[in-house]
């Protein structure tokens, strides 16, 4: 440990704490969305199965989503009784560890920076990220993913370095825990495997990399879902393709979806885009060809290309995906912003204060400007379950689409049937159908629209509550 031991301890602690009182002061539980109430409904599944009650067959989040999160949150769900409270923990804690062991790693890298330039850092390149804020506020798998790969780094590059056993045990660890989290880390981590695995090579250990193949094939099995048994049946093997990389229009199972950039232009974001940090090119002025020259350096690079290629093969773009690129591209770039701070202060304390006072504004303006749409999200659906729930008594079948996964949630006395997974021949009178038709261009000729519209076409139906975002509830009439 440094000498600034002390602030290592303690500023996790307060980035949990910002966290959590923020969440708290506006009312947020970390739900929005179909896939943060897919990880709730996980989490409950889990931990009723570990209780011995029935469980529902695996559906098609159990073989997309793995099952770290749902699983961290199931366990923390033991201590503190409330599944939604507890995910919240989970991505909370996440956040905090994900900053320690950032501030670790820059420690590793740049034994021989200031104290003050790494926290300063961490706190405007990382915690002040908007990508990195909303993780850490929502019940989603990014933080705790994040966390865990940082964790992989730190440990993993410190046993190529100081050559201790115990730290090829806690990266292998970490790597797996991060794998069995979110997928698609297995790509950004298998360039440090197979480092460390040269280097146990290299150095003669062979029964500990014998040991820790079968050991982390082991764990895989244990923290994953249904999709380690048939690897190939998920969506990241099916859609990938190089061609993606230059298309920015895609027509797969999520109906037709239109950005404004190709892939392979979407992959540059984390260079300059408001969701990370828009003074980030700056630092490029201040890069030198010799800030890559130690091997760990060059191992972080070969990480982050290979996870970028896999995310341009990929037919969708989510900026919460680039999350992991861009605080590997923000490690590459600390010598940089070393410069930039002890240069500055230096010889221009006062224009110094005032750039890092303006770029840390305009960081909290894009933290808000980018979880405002959750958080509407958010209200959304809790507004929708209310109206919905006195309109239509208990045990009743609502058809829907997209907020049926929420409303699951809250509203598990209500039968919900979803309008994308399969086409239906029979829509009981009485039962309930939600539309929104602002959602048509995406789904025309899938499932949900071809439903609605054999239901516009045989049945009666009667607009019961319409709301702003443009989701009607109709009641299937006689």
């Amino acid at each position: 440990m440094t000498s600034n031991a002390p602030l290592v301890r303690s500023f996790p602690w307060l980035v949990a704490a910002l966290l959590a009182g923020l969440s708290w002061s506006l009312d947020f539980n970390g739900l929005y969305g179909q896939d943060a109430h897919e990880y709730l409904r996980q989490s409950k599944a889990l931990f009723d199965g570990w209780q011995g009650l029935p469980t529902p067959p695996p559906g098609t989040g159990d073989r997309e989503f793995a099952r770290g999160y749902p699983m961290a949150g199931a366990g923390l769900r033991w201590l503190f009784g409330d599944a939604v409270l507890a995910l919240q923990l989970v991505s909370w804690l996440s956040a905090a560890l994900g900053s320690y062991f950032f501030v670790r790693l820059l420690d590793l890298l740049s034994p021989g920076a200031r104290a003050g330039s790494r926290w300063a850092f961490a706190g405007l390149g990382l915690v002040a990220a908007p990508v990195f804020f909303r993780a850490g506020m929502t019940a989603m798998s990014d933080g705790l993913g994040l966390s865990l790969t940082l964790a992989a780094f730190f440990y993993g590059l410190r046993a190529m370095e100081k050559k201790r056993m115990a730290d090829v045990a806690l990266a292998a660890l970490a790597a797996v825990l991060a794998i069995a989290t979110r997928y698609a880390l297995a790509v950004l981590l298998l360039p440090l495997a197979m480092a460390l695995g040269y280097e146990l090579i290299r150095t003669r250990q062979r029964l500990a990399l014998a040991g820790l193949l079968p050991g982390g094939l082991l764990g895989l099995l244990l923290f994953s879902g249904p999709a380690t048994n048939d690897p190939l049946q998920h969506s990241l093997m099916q859609d990938w393709s190089l061609a993606n990389l230059w298309a920015k229009t895609f027509h797969n199972a999520s109906g037709t979806i239109r950005y404004a950039l190709p892939n392979i232009l979407y992959l540059l974001y984390p260079l300059a885009h408001p969701a990370f940090c828009l003074a980030l090119p700056g630092l490029f002025f201040l890069f030198k060809r010799t800030d890559l020259v130690l091997s760990s350096k060059r191992l972080l690079a070969a990480c982050s290309l290979s996870y970028l290629l896999l995310l341009g093969g990929l037919p969708h773009q989510n900026l919460r995906y680039l999350l992991p690129a861009y605080v590997l591209l923000l490690l590459l770039l600390f010598p940089a912003w070393d410069r930039l701070y002890c240069y500055g202060f230096l010889f221009f304390p006062r224009l110094t204060r005032w750039v890092l006072g303006v770029t840390l504004a305009v960081q909290v303006f894009f933290c808000v400007w980018f979880f405002r749409p959750v958080w509407l999200r958010h209200e959304m659906e809790k507004r929708m379950a209310g109206e919905i729930s006195a309109r239509v008594s208990p045990g009743h079948t609502i058809y829907a689409f997209d907020v049926d996964v929420a409303l699951r949630s809250y509203l598990p006395e209500l039968h919900f049937q979803n309008l994308w997974e399969r086409r239906y021949d029979n829509y009981p009178a009485g039962s309930f159908v939600l539309f929104n038709e602002k959602l048509r261009p995406q789904w025309e000729g899938l499932p949900p629209v071809l439903n609605w519209e054999d239901l516009q076409q045989q049945y009666r139906l009667e607009k019961k509550v319409e709301w702003p975002e443009g989701w009607v509830l109709w009641e299937v009439e006689e």
